[in-house]
């Protein structure tokens, strides 16, 4: 039997999901093939801006109904697709000390603006990637659940896939979104033996029910009073040599779940993986070192196993070929570390700028590697700055004021990048030019690392941070050069209070701070940032402003 296919997707997942909608509804005949079924355990269950605004952009860039009604916002999701989400109104990063109760000054808080796209999710994501895949179905896509694939070959005349059940399949392209699987990766020997990234890390996660949140403890030093609760959002409990993520689903209402995702996530260089003790036992190990987190999981119970990986990181020498292309998830550049929840959005960059290439090469029947560079140039893009983004806050996590510093290079990389995406986003609804989307230039790489300003900054901030790591810098002092960074900056307000080492909170979505930022950008502000400044008014000025959050400092 040899099935007859346009495009042949490796994997049923989120990538796998959304890339074979976009195609099927376009009219492509595409066939996912996945190892497993739904629904199943993933990781990736936090959002970021990015993920939803570039989902936007595919909506009115391809057209898919869903993407435009159901699928771009997490109050959308929370009503049509699933009410197992949780809500996302903050990144929260709360400091500890081995052997001692938190202290309440030593925490950071990014608020996310609740405008036009509403506040971020947490995406329970047995949830989304079933619907995903069922929606790709509903389009005409081809799904074989529990199906193994042997062997892939490609020549001039299309690509060529065995499975374990005999079948022979046929398609003009194979697209791996397999993610960890790297179904491609392995078959070919295109991963980096090492990884050509520094970070190494390992993480331990499940899900539990009967997490207490973590501003209702009643802790010996009090808890960090914040903007937002601790808990209505992802919360990171950050300690030397590592941190702790906790999702919960719980933290909205009308959820009907009561599960929360938990993950420990190590250095391997201070903390390699023991061989002699169980996940539990390391569990239980780690808690006995931090009282105040040890409190908030006194009563926590598990709902599945725990999940011990190696390594993390990886890489591939190579991304695209004639007639292939592999996705973020598996070249490595889609997760390096859950750290700011990144996974997704590099994800929706690389499946927006396939698809935008994928479907003229089918009506053209060429499929040459050329027409396809720019995804490498994504990963790549990708790859580089979040190691050097994620390996700069493990070295900060030694010392609180090195991460209050490290914290506002990360929230300035985000919200720059967030302003231009907004630009981009409110441009296309008005010309549908394809020639303003992200996909158009030099890639994004999650952050607005090609501006100069802000490239400069974040290459100054890494290297002081490299001696940090080498010993010839102190923390205290390297905090204090980071901060000067930020506040000679002329690209970013003064009303966010990044220089202000004093003002833990940054509360960009208050009414007076979005006001003050606004009149930055249309009298202050850089030329290349005050162009940028559509984004910015289309968001206040199309949204009711919402109350003003404590500004706390």
């Amino acid at each position: 039997m040899n099935d007859q296919f346009d495009v042949a997707i490796l994997g049923a997942g989120f990538e796998g999901g959304l890339l074979g909608t976009i195609l099927a509804y376009k009219g492509a005949k595409v066939v996912i093939i996945d190892a497993g079924s739904h629904p199943r355990f993933a990781l990736g269950e936090s959002t970021v801006r990015h993920t939803f605004r570039m989902i936007k952009i595919m909506a009115e860039r391809f057209g898919v109904p869903e993407l435009k009604t159901e699928f771009n916002s997490g109050e959308l999701l929370h009503k049509h697709v699933s009410n197992h989400f949780g809500v996302k109104k903050n990144f929260g990063f709360v400091y500890h000390r081995a052997g001692e109760h938190q202290r309440p000054q030593e925490a950071t808080q990014l608020v996310i603006p609740p405008y036009r796209e509403g506040y971020e999710a947490h995406l329970f994501r047995q949830d989304t990637d079933q619907y995903l895949t069922y929606t790709a179905i509903h389009h005409g896509a081809t799904v074989k659940y529990n199906t193994r694939v042997k062997n892939v070959e490609t020549d001039a005349k299309g690509v060529t896939l065995t499975t374990d059940k005999g079948e022979t399949i046929s398609a003009k392209f194979v697209a791996d979104a397999s993610g960890g699987g790297h179904v491609l990766a392995r078959m070919w020997n295109l991963r980096d033996d090492p990884p050509r990234v520094r970070l190494q890390t390992r993480c331990l996660f499940t899900h539990m029910i009967d997490v207490k949140p973590y501003d209702d403890l009643n802790l010996p030093n009090g808890v960090p009073k914040a903007p937002r609760r601790w808990y209505a959002g992802t919360c990171h409990h950050i300690f030397d040599g590592g941190w702790l993520w906790v999702i919960p689903f719980d933290n909205r209402e009308g959820s009907a779940n009561k599960c929360v995702s938990v993950g420990l996530s190590f250095d391997m260089r201070k903390f390699p993986k023991p061989m002699d003790i169980t996940p539990d036992e390391e569990w239980r190990q780690f808690l006995e070192k931090f009282p105040s987190i040890k409190e908030q999981f006194k009563d926590a119970k598990l709902v599945r196993d725990w999940v011990s990986s190696d390594r993390l990181q990886g890489s591939c020498k190579q991304t695209v070929g004639d007639r292939w292309a592999i996705m973020a998830g598996g070249a490595g550049s889609g997760f390096l570390d859950a750290l700011f929840s990144r996974g997704l959005a590099s994800s929706v960059e690389v499946i927006n700028a396939l698809a935008a290439r994928l479907l003229p090469a089918l009506k053209e029947n060429d499929f040459r590697a050329a027409r396809f560079e720019y995804i490498s140039r994504v990963h790549e893009a990708n790859l580089r700055n979040n190691d050097r983004l994620v390996f700069g806050a493990y070295a900060s996590f030694r010392d609180f004021d090195l991460w209050n510093a490290w914290f506002r290079v990360w929230a300035l990389g985000v919200g720059l990048g967030d302003l231009k995406l907004a630009s981009i986003y409110r441009r296309y609804l008005k010309t549908h030019d394809d020639s303003i989307l992200p996909d158009a230039e030099e890639p994004m790489g999650l952050f607005y690392s090609q501006h100069k300003g802000f490239g400069e900054l974040l290459d100054a901030a890494v290297a002081k941070m490299d001696e940090v790591e080498a010993g010839t810098t102190d923390p205290k002092e390297a905090s204090k050069y980071i901060f000067s960074l930020i506040q000679n900056a002329k690209f970013t307000p003064a009303a966010n209070h990044l220089g202000d080492p004093d003002w833990h909170f940054i509360n960009a979505g208050t009414f007076i701070v979005s006001v003050k930022t606004l009149a930055w950008l249309l009298t202050s502000a850089p030329p290349d940032i005050r162009s940028l400044s559509l984004g910015l008014l289309g968001d206040v000025g199309g949204s009711k402003p919402p109350h003003p959050a404590p500004s706390a400092g």
